[in-house]
């Protein structure tokens, strides 16, 4: 949302200038882009067409199809070999901001007992798993199309340099952060 760009703009910043004593905004650390992936097990074209509809229907952008074969061993001689289908899509700019606003302020109050994120374990990378897709209310209506999707998968990329950081633009862009971990 454009609100929320302008919050980062003109609050996170200044803020970020001020606490990190940095002499200009190119140094500064920010969102650089969302990256959503929704998909699983089956290779069903209606599972693939279903996986792609729900990021075209919650984000507005394109997704792609992605394939990826997963090794799994199983004892120490025996590998099976699944498949993992579905769509990625990757945000950016203004459609990132819309999401994001969207997530923080639509999405999340929707999930029941929420225990807020769970602190960053990366320096530059924090990912959150929707358990439940219809969170987002624009799926509720297409229950039956999309009741066997498995979760939303959603890659917040940084242009931090460490997991201190990370906390402190996440918090301020309202990503709250839990601090259990350390």
């Amino acid at each position: 949302m454009d609100s929320f760009k302008k919050h980062y703009n003109n609050v996170v910043q200044k803020d970020l200038i001020l606490s990190e004593n940095l002499s200009t905004i190119a140094k500064l650390p920010k969102l650089k882009k969302i990256s959503l992936c929704l998909g699983g097990n089956s290779s069903e074209e209606s599972y693939v067409l279903a996986s792609l509809a729900v990021l075209k229907t919650i984000t507005g952008q394109t997704p792609y199809f992605t394939q990826q074969k997963l090794t799994v061993q199983k004892s120490n001689s025996v590998r099976s070999v699944r498949e993992g289908v579905g769509g990625k899509l990757t945000l950016r700019k203004e459609n990132m901001y819309y999401f994001l606003f969207k997530l923080l302020f639509e999405v999340l109050p929707q999930i029941r007992q929420f225990e807020g994120l769970r602190a960053p374990s990366h320096k530059n990378i924090h990912c959150l798993v929707l358990k439940d897709i219809f969170a987002f209310q624009e799926l509720v209506p297409l229950f039956p199309y999309f009741e066997d999707l498995n979760c939303l998968q959603c890659q917040f990329h940084f242009t931090t340099k460490n997991k201190a950081e990370v906390v402190v633009l996440g918090n301020s862009l309202q990503l709250c952060f839990s601090q259990s971990e350390k």
